[in-house]
């Protein structure tokens, strides 16, 4: 019943989860742009907690870093835009589709 009155409002727990996860997709994205030279930015742990939690559990969270030019290295243990595979269009757009989205009036309810 409650899970039927949270979705008449357009908001549940896996929206807030989605949301979340957009909000992260976009900094990782929105930091690759900003510093595209520094590995840190270009790096990702996939065993770590919080990009887990908030976007590895999530199907297609990693899908979408690999269409942002993201490869798995290193038996899977990381992802990895290298530099010479950093393209500023494909990320610009990437980072302007989640920003709509995150902002879009109607997110969860459609």
């Amino acid at each position: 019943m409650e899970r039927e009155r949270e979705r008449e409002r357009g908001f549940t727990d896996d929206d807030a989860k989605v949301k979340r996860a957009f909000q992260t997709l976009l900094t990782y994205v929105g930091n690759v742009v900003r510093n595209p030279a520094e590995e840190k930015f270009r790096k990702i742990r996939l065993s770590n907690q919080s990009f887990h939690e908030r976007v590895g559990a999530l199907q297609g969270g990693i899908e979408f870093l690999e269409l942002c030019g993201f490869e798995k290295i290193e038996g899977g243990e990381f992802l990895l835009i290298t530099r010479d595979k950093v393209d500023m269009a494909v990320l610009n757009s990437a980072g302007a589709e989640l920003d709509s989205a995150i902002k879009n009036p109607f997110f969860g309810v459609l």
